[in-house]
């Protein structure tokens, strides 16, 4: 078998999040990752950590927060929406001022 035909085993929490369309771009899921925008199980999380399938990752949007478990690993982009299940989904409030 070569490298491509089988799914990964894990991936960067970058990656993953772009794979996965939680996010538009790798960059973005960067820039969200060091603002402790996403955790995984809890824990802040930087770009390079590796997500295993059963991680709980949860993406703070400016309106939304998301949590979501991960059931595959995306090998692309194509299959990616099949590889979490939304646990909650919670709008957050815009009444800041």
């Amino acid at each position: 078998m070569s490298r491509g035909d089988s799914p990964p085993e894990r991936l960067r929490l970058d990656l993953y999040l772009k794979r996965s369309h939680l996010v538009k771009r790798r960059p973005l899921a960067a820039i969200l990752c060091k603002n402790d925008h996403i955790k995984v199980d809890g824990r802040q999380a930087m770009p390079g950590k590796a997500v295993f399938v059963g991680n709980r990752i949860e993406v703070r949007y400016a309106r939304k927060l998301l949590l979501v478990k991960v059931t595959g690993l995306p090998a692309d982009a194509r299959r990616g929406q099949d590889c979490y299940e939304v646990i909650s989904s919670e709008n957050l409030d815009d009444d800041l001022f």
